[in-house]
């Protein structure tokens, strides 16, 4: 019983580990107004999608 116990006590730390390590480091740097390049007068509505390593911008 006590080797179950252990066993799932370590899939569950193994578990926590690799989300921890995979995980994005929080900011607490305030995020920066990017320039649009939409005439003047017109509204642009942009969603970023922070997918690691990378980012994906959808503007419509």
């Amino acid at each position: 019983m006590i080797n179950k116990a252990a066993q799932a006590f370590a899939v569950t730390a193994i578990a926590l580990s690799i989300g921890a390590i995979a995980a994005p480091a929080a900011s607490a740097a305030p995020a920066t107004a990017e320039p649009s390049a939409t005439p003047v007068g017109s509204v642009a509505l942009c969603l970023n999608i922070p997918i690691p390593p990378f980012s994906i911008s959808v503007c419509l």
